[in-house]
């Protein structure tokens, strides 16, 4: 019993000094430990110095937890943007990729669409503006002529007191143009978003701005009814029909103080943007005839020649490209002369058709603007006299259409990586009956192929 009690005493001083020696140990760690440091309280810190210190870290951890979460939701968003359905609008510039646009929010997010008519009424008369300061820029360029017929003194006082309104669209560009480094005489070149809708829909000067177009309605009206300036118009070669001259012919409507855009001025208003839009289709549970429609984005990229190479980033995360072309076989670029329309659109057609990271991507093909060929084939023109593979072939809409859908089809199935079907639509986008109901077709066919590779993969 001793001798057990003899080897047993020594052994419990050295089991009580072990804990602490560890404990001295934690403690000389902690006191070298940088963290430990930055996070212990400053020596003889008072009571008030105390209270504003953990103040302050809880508010950074509170600025901390917000930003973990915000991180957090964004990638969520991204999560779920990469299985969201996502449509490339590709087409040169002035095909119709922004009234198509138009069409599609029109279609699935009214809401939102009715939301931006009091920006677009701006935009209205943004465009109304543009065509007289077009008419009058070419008086006074009749008027400086050495012997001018068409015009007389007449019209320069009415340009004179025109003179006001234009005044008004410098003030309405500065409000919203990217730069005027990058805007013509009288265009607002905006970004992308709808920041610009917003200034439009809230300014003060907008709204004076429209007063004064009101104000002015009378001598508006007078200018455009004149003969000899409709004249002299056709004389120089300018058709203000073709840009956002549409306006022109509704000059009472659209300059009342209470004049609401309908949806069809809202397609036809122009306005151009630098650089990529970006646009989330959320649906709407109360929009009309949308049932089934799932949450999509639309991209709506630059068509000019020089800005084509944005392009290429978004090829490899779209399953659909709706490819705008006008049959605009009579005429050239406006940014190179040199260029037909037509052979431009068919240059772009046969890349996208032959680019290898698209081969799993459905193109669908618009031939847009039907309504101006229809009017020019009725107005005389002659197909094969500006393409001259089109020969004796019937020289009507049908075969017109017919004849160019063909090529189309040939390039597509000859330059495909890939078998893949061909969609082919002819539209009119300012016409909202029609282009709802192709719009429709074309929504329910990307998604019901989306959903097929979906449950292949």
């Amino acid at each position: 019993m001793s001798a057990a009690s003899s080897t047993k005493a020594p052994s419990s001083p050295a089991g009580s000094a072990g804990p602490k020696a560890s404990k001295a140990s934690r403690r000389r760690q902690s006191d070298t430990d940088p963290l430990t440091l930055a996070l212990a309280p400053p020596p003889n810190e008072s009571m008030q110095e105390r209270t504003e210190r953990l103040a302050l870290a809880a508010t950074a951890a509170q600025t901390s937890r917000a930003i973990d979460e915000a991180l957090l939701q964004e990638k969520r968003a991204l999560d779920k943007k990469k299985e969201d359905v996502k449509i490339l609008l590709l087409g040169q510039s002035e095909s119709g990729k922004s009234t198509v646009l138009k069409n599609f929010r029109l279609r699935f997010t009214p809401e939102y669409f009715d939301s931006e008519r009091a920006a677009w009424k701006i935009v209205v008369l943004l465009n109304l503006i543009s065509s007289i300061r077009t008419t009058v820029n070419t008086i006074q360029a009749e008027l400086a002529a050495p012997e001018f017929t068409l015009v007389s003194p007449q019209h320069a006082q009415l340009c004179t007191e025109l003179q006001p309104l234009l005044h008004q669209e410098e003030t309405l560009v500065s409000l919203i143009a990217v730069s005027p480094h990058f805007t013509d005489p009288g265009e607002a070149l905006v970004r992308p978003g709808g920041a610009w809708k917003r200034v439009l829909a809230e300014s003060d000067e907008a709204r004076a701005a429209a007063a004064i177009v009101h104000e002015l309605r009378e001598e508006i009206e007078a200018l455009w009814a004149d003969t000899a300036v409709r004249e002299l118009l056709e004389k120089r070669g300018i058709s203000l029909k073709d840009g956002g001259g549409y306006f022109m012919d509704d000059i009472h409507r659209v300059t009342a103080l209470d004049f609401v855009p309908t949806d069809s001025d809202i397609l036809r208003a122009r306005i151009k943007t630098l650089g990529v839009e970006e646009h989330f289709f959320e649906k709407e549970a109360a929009a009309p005839g949308t049932k089934g429609v799932k949450d999509f984005w639309i991209y709506d990229v630059p068509g000019s020649r020089g800005s084509r190479a944005a392009w290429i980033p978004f090829f490899d995360m779209v399953q659909a490209i709706v490819f705008l072309t006008p049959l605009s076989f009579y005429e050239v670029l406006e940014e190179d002369t040199r260029v037909n329309r037509l052979e431009d659109s068919v240059v772009l057609w046969k890349e996208i058709c032959s680019n290898k990271l698209l081969e799993a991507c459905s193109i669908i093909l618009f031939f847009n603007k039907m309504d101006i060929l229809k009017a020019k084939l009725k107005a005389g023109l002659i197909v094969r006299e500006y393409v001259t593979s089109f020969a004796d072939r019937p020289n009507t809409y049908a075969g017109a259409t017919g004849y160019f859908k063909e090529k189309f089809r040939a390039y597509h199935k000859r330059l495909s990586p890939q078998p893949r079907a061909f969609f082919y639509y002819e539209t009119t986008a300012v016409d909202t009956r029609s282009t709802a109901k192709i719009i429709g077709t074309v929504h329910e066919e990307i998604f019901r192929r989306h959903l097929k590779d979906s449950i292949l993969i």
